[in-house]
């Protein structure tokens, strides 16, 4: 029996002659298989190569600062961002009470944000001279063209929607949907920079917009969805949007500042961006306890899909912690007027990385994504696929944050040694993730079909 509040995780079960399945919208999977490919061919790919060759034990060590910037943008803007894209677009319209957004808008939107990757990966970092420059003003132009067009779905879908007005998710999604607007001038302005620097940017630079991105893009719609889900599976009420208006106005300031930062030199630039240090580490110290969960048990869900919200708990306590480390960084340049705390930052960043980006992902996608909930229909218990990712990457985010605090007193080939070890522990975990989704997109026809043959009944087939 329902209760007031519960949320239906799986396909409900509707009798009837005269009922007809819904197709089902697909495209998003298109949008996760990108962001899986990105991350194990790309991002997570270079968290194992990159810090080998920053110590010379592969070769690419000429290469290693156009590495760093590849694969912070791969996990960020691919990993990250594509899957943030593809299941907003797909979300967004079911929480405002609009109809899924058309595969002719999605499809073509998805080749636009994958396009800049493949030059990120496969152009920038290997090229010299005017043609890396030109890779990189290109990848610039073009994710600012995916960008805007992320922004304009989604800010068409909010203000055509009524469902949901004063509720914390909208909120969260409305300023996300701005952030992927303000992505797509930020992304041309990084193309203009490394375009001058010959595919590299200043990282300071292209420090501050990661964090801008990260926390504006990236981070609003972590705090969305979980506002509206994540309370429920725990026996909360949602927060209401008023509650949740100070970590917004924290977390979205401090993306600000990040912005304002891109435009200065110096001290003041180092100033700019300890105060959005510290102005979105409060927030995500004050927010995520609201809108997600850093304690209790996921009572609301289903046996089957429990195993699923220790993602939720592990990812929202990384969270926590890399708020804290924030903060106490963003303090310390705001004393100094430099970039001062670097093991605090390396730690933080990474945190956030892991934490609540990479287990989130994989909690929720677990949770609301519909090619799992079907897969929960299966008469078996959660298997190895399902539990090995999050005990991988707990231990990858143990040792990279570790490695990350410890950096400014081990040598610097333990600390890139500790981060490669990292890196293909996340590897594995997101390669296990990949293959799960394989499987549950393969047994999804014949997990339908169960669906509707039990709706119908033992007397009556499918027509």
């Amino acid at each position: 029996m329902s209760r007031a509040g519960d949320i239906p995780l799986e396909p409900p079960l509707v009798r009837g002659a005269g009922a007809a399945p819904v197709k089902e919208d697909r495209t998003y999977l298109g949008y996760v298989a990108a962001a899986l490919a990105s991350a194990l061919l790309g991002g997570f790919a270079l968290a194992v190569w990159m810090p080998l060759a920053a110590t010379d034990a592969v070769p690419g060590i000429e290469r290693a600062p156009r590495l760093v910037q590849a694969h912070g943008w791969l996990q960020l803007q691919g990993w990250a961002g594509l899957f943030v894209a593809g299941m907003a677009i797909r979300i967004v319209p079911r929480f405002a009470g609009r109809r899924p957004v058309p595969g002719r808008v999605t499809v073509p939107l998805l080749g636009l944000l994958a396009a800049p990757l493949a030059l990120r990966l496969f152009a920038v970092p290997w090229l010299d001279g005017e043609a890396a420059g030109a890779a990189a003003l290109a990848a610039g132009l073009l994710t600012a063209a995916g960008c805007a067009g992320v922004a304009a779905v989604l800010g068409w879908t909010l203000l055509r929607g009524r469902r949901g007005r004063g509720e914390a998710w909208r909120g969260f999604a409305a300023a996300g949907a701005l952030w992927w607007l303000a992505w797509a001038p930020l992304a041309a302005w990084w193309g203009g920079r490394a375009a001058e620097g010959d595919g590299l940017a200043p990282a300071a630079f292209d420090d501050a917009m990661a964090w801008a991105v990260m926390l504006g893009a990236i981070g609003n719609f972590i705090l969305g969805v979980q506002s509206r889900s994540v309370p429920v599976f725990f026996g909360r009420r949602p927060p209401p949007g008023a509650a949740m208006a100070g970590p917004g106005l924290l977390l979205n300031g401090g993306a600000g500042l990040f912005v304002l930062a891109m435009a200065a030199d110096g001290a003041a630039a180092a100033r700019l961006a300890g105060a959005g240090l510290a102005l979105s580490g409060g927030g995500l110290c004050w927010g995520l306890p609201l809108a997600g969960a850093v304690r209790g048990r996921a009572h609301r869900l289903r046996p089957r899909a429990r195993p699923a919200a220790r993602f939720v708990l592990a990812a929202n306590l990384a969270g926590v912690a890399a708020g804290a480390l924030m903060a106490a960084a963003g303090a310390a340049m705001l004393a100094d007027g430099s970039y001062a705390a670097a093991p605090l930052r390396d730690a933080a960043r990474h945190l956030f990385g892991l934490g609540p980006i990479t287990l989130l992902i994989l909690g929720m996608a677990r949770l609301i994504a519909p090619v799992f909930a079907v897969a929960r229909t299966e008469a078996r218990t959660a298997g190895w696929l399902e539990r090995a990712p999050f005990w991988l990457l707990l231990a990858a985010l143990g040792i990279r944050a570790g490695a990350g605090l410890a950096s400014g007193t081990v040598s610097y080939d333990a600390w890139m040694h500790a981060s490669a070890l990292a890196g293909a522990l996340g590897w594995l975990a997101i390669a296990l993730f990949a293959a799960d989704v394989l499987r549950a997109a393969r047994n999804e026809g014949r997990n339908l079909a169960a669906i509707e043959a039990a709706a119908l009944g033992p007397n009556r087939r499918p027509q």
